[in-house]
């Protein structure tokens, strides 16, 4: 901490996810540009970002552990042994440690890390950028209840957070954490459809997003069932009806939550992956 209390936040991996980590704590207030760090492999990314946002870009993971209170690893599944080797001897012994990865445990990096730091795994999304993220997250082993009010401080200032047991983070990877990819692709499916019908793009455009952001805040803020909502706009006979039937008929419900499925299996084989890469000596 600095001698305003402010905690100094490293972000290492400055990818899709590690950039719109950085770009929502700046645009939430989360904390000063002076106090965020970022770091990664490729060192002219880092120093783009840096530039683009006004905050500091580090050498190395390394030195950006050694200088943070709290280090966000947001590297990939495949470069966290890597990356959880280079910082484990310039890491902080009472440093938080907020790993980002898909299906990498905490007793994987806690073991890694050979007992320096508390360890927290977190499944964040994109909408983080914006202040909307729908972020939940799971305490290691050596984290404390005080690192889950950390947490939720961080992360409640790009999103919605919630605590929950580590077994469901796959899960959450294949509902929130893939979920902009899927949405965003539905989107683009009922864009064509508009089009389809004669919109003009733009237009088709504005409206889709328009209504899947009000559908959500309509669900959100009266506390609706989804089917319920559906129930409200739909009547017998009418335009909801006749589209949604000819969705139900070609699967398209079945595909969705098989989708999420596959996505929290494939979450569950990352881990695999990763833990028989293991650690080099």
């Amino acid at each position: 901490m600095n001698m305003k209390g402010e905690r100094t936040i490293g972000v290492a991996g400055i990818g899709k996810m590690g950039t719109a980590l950085v770009r929502g704590l700046i645009v939430g207030h989360v904390v000063s540009r002076s106090n965020l760090l970022v770091s990664d492999l490729v060192a002219a990314r880092a120093a783009e970002v840096a530039q683009r946002f006004g905050v500091r870009s580090v050498p190395s993971a390394a030195d950006l552990a050694r200088e943070s209170d709290v280090v966000v690893l947001a590297a990939k599944p495949k470069d966290m042994p890597g990356l959880v080797r280079s910082i484990a001897d310039a890491l902080p012994t009472d440093a938080l440690v907020i790993s980002l990865a898909a299906g990498v445990r905490t007793a994987f990096i806690e073991s890694a890390l050979r007992g320096r730091g508390r360890v927290v795994r977190i499944m964040p999304n994109l909408a983080c950028a914006v202040g909307e993220g729908a972020t939940a997250f799971a305490l290691g082993s050596t984290a404390s209840p005080s690192d889950a009010l950390v947490v939720e401080e961080i992360f409640g200032g790009l999103g919605r957070v919630t605590k929950v047991d580590e077994a469901l983070l796959d899960a959450v990877t294949a509902l929130s954490g893939s979920g902009p990819g899927i949405v965003a692709a539905l989107v683009n499916a009922m864009i064509d459809g508009g089009v389809r019908c004669g919109l003009p793009r733009d237009v088709a455009l504005k409206l889709a997003l328009q209504t899947m952001k009000g559908t959500a805040e309509l669900l959100l803020v009266d506390g609706l069932e989804p089917m319920d909502l559906y129930g409200m706009v739909a009547t017998p006979r009418g335009t909801t009806e006749a589209g949604w039937a000819v969705m139900e008929a070609r699967g398209v419900p079945q595909a969705i939550r098989d989708g999420i499925v596959a996505a929290s299996r494939r979450a569950a084989e990352l881990a695999e992956e990763v833990a028989r890469a293991g650690l080099p000596d």
